[in-house]
């Protein structure tokens, strides 16, 4: 499983601008006031075989570099109200539209999920509420687009059942350290995918979600497995 840090950028109202990223040497736990004038977003393309995917928020266009599959980048700043958030390929046509109405400190997750031929753009609300001392927040995400229903657990906790497909698990509360994570099927107790030694550190906040194929079609190596972006 990849980790991929994500950070909080200083950037203009619009939701286009100069991207920046996060020092991997950096572990420092302070926590950063939300600003009130803009809505924070990340975006992520977890769509199998989807090639490079441009975010536009209106008419700007978000990430000046494409995004492929398993890419992430943010958190970008957006302006406030009632926005459509869109997806395109490298030619410009769009592939999925979304309408949400940004509000003023909240932070989201915008994912291009599905298969290629039925791709979608879903968003997410994040939480970035700095977790009780000594723990860490991590939430689970079921975004493999033939995983009917999963089920996420560690050898002394479950952290969440029946998860089905585009559904997402509350940001649950958990002491830092490591774990070895295991997916299953919720019908029939299958395992899906284990991820070994997985940190998790104090003071931090996570997401984790599933990508690739239970079953992959002719062609495809993108077999069922996950993602962890930092959110913080």
């Amino acid at each position: 499983m990849k980790l991929t840090f994500i950070t909080k950028l200083a950037l203009s109202l619009s939701a286009v601008a100069l991207m920046s990223s996060c020092s991997l040497d950096d572990d420092s736990n302070n926590y950063t006031v939300p600003v009130n004038d803009v809505a924070f977003g990340l975006i992520a393309n977890a769509s199998p075989n989807s090639g490079n995917l441009y975010f536009y928020a209106d008419e700007n266009q978000v990430n000046d570099a494409a995004l492929n599959y398993t890419d992430a980048k943010g958190y970008y700043n957006f302006r406030l109200g009632n926005r459509v958030l869109s997806l395109k390929n490298e030619s410009g046509t769009v592939l999925d539209t979304v309408h949400t109405t940004l509000r003023a400190g909240e932070y989201f997750s915008a994912f291009a999920v599905n298969t290629f031929n039925n791709i979608e753009l879903v968003t997410y609300k994040d939480s970035l509420e700095y977790p009780e001392a000594n723990h860490a927040l991590v939430r689970f995400i079921n975004l493999s687009p033939d995983a009917a229903s999963i089920n996420v657990a560690s050898l002394t906790q479950t952290f969440a059942t029946g998860l089905d497909f585009k559904e997402s698990s509350t940001f649950i509360s958990v002491p830092s350290g490591t774990y070895d994570l295991r997916y299953t099927d919720t019908a029939t107790g299958a395992t899906l995918h284990t991820d070994t030694a997985v940190e998790f550190g104090r003071g931090r906040i996570y997401t984790i979600y599933s990508k690739g194929f239970v079953t992959p079609p002719t062609g495809s190596n993108d077999t069922f497995n996950t993602e962890m972006l930092r959110n913080y």
